[in-house]
């Protein structure tokens, strides 16, 4: 009877300790636990975009992949690495106001950015097959969860109109 009362004491001291490990985090953090968002996650520390870590939101932020910052190419990065301002805006070109699940990106279709620099700052959302689109980007790791939105992971880098090209040498 004794094994019986320490199993469930233990049991309700656990539960809810392990529940509220898995509570989402800010944005920030949801991609930082995902492990592949470095990157993105260092340009907006650069940028010092407080939408991802205290800001209420909500917002969606299409983050892209390590993988997808290792494919523009090196003169493109530095060139945006070596403007403050073009780091923030290419941070800002990821992120819309807004919770959107990624079920409902194709009824939503469009929506803007917050980069304030860009007039032409739309992502549009397409449903090709079984995959999720956003402009060019595939969603590959759909609905991260987090308290002031959520995060769609994908699998290229997307750029304002006025940012350098990726296919500068």
């Amino acid at each position: 009877m004794k094994v019986r009362i320490a199993l469930v004491t233990l049991l309700l001291v656990l539960v809810p300790f392990g529940m509220a490990m898995a509570q989402p985090t800010n944005l920030y953090d949801t991609l930082a636990a995902a492990g592949n968002y470095k990157t993105f996650l260092s340009l907006a520390d650069k940028a010092n975009v407080q939408e991802l870590k205290s800001m209420q939101g909500p917002f969606t932020v299409f983050a892209p992949t390590d993988a997808a910052f290792a494919a523009v190419p090196q003169a493109t990065l530095d060139k945006i690495m070596g403007d403050p301002a073009i780091v923030r805006d290419v941070v800002f070109f990821h992120i819309t106001p807004g919770k959107y699940l990624v079920k409902d990106l194709p009824e939503l279709k469009e929506c803007k950015t917050l980069c304030p620099t860009d007039n032409a700052g739309i992502m549009k959302f397409t449903k090709m097959g079984d995959k999720y689109m956003v402009n060019d980007a595939t969603i590959v790791k759909p609905d991260m969860m987090a308290t002031n939105g959520v995060a769609q992971g994908i699998d290229a880098v997307m750029l304002p109109t006025f940012a350098p090209p990726k296919n500068l040498k």
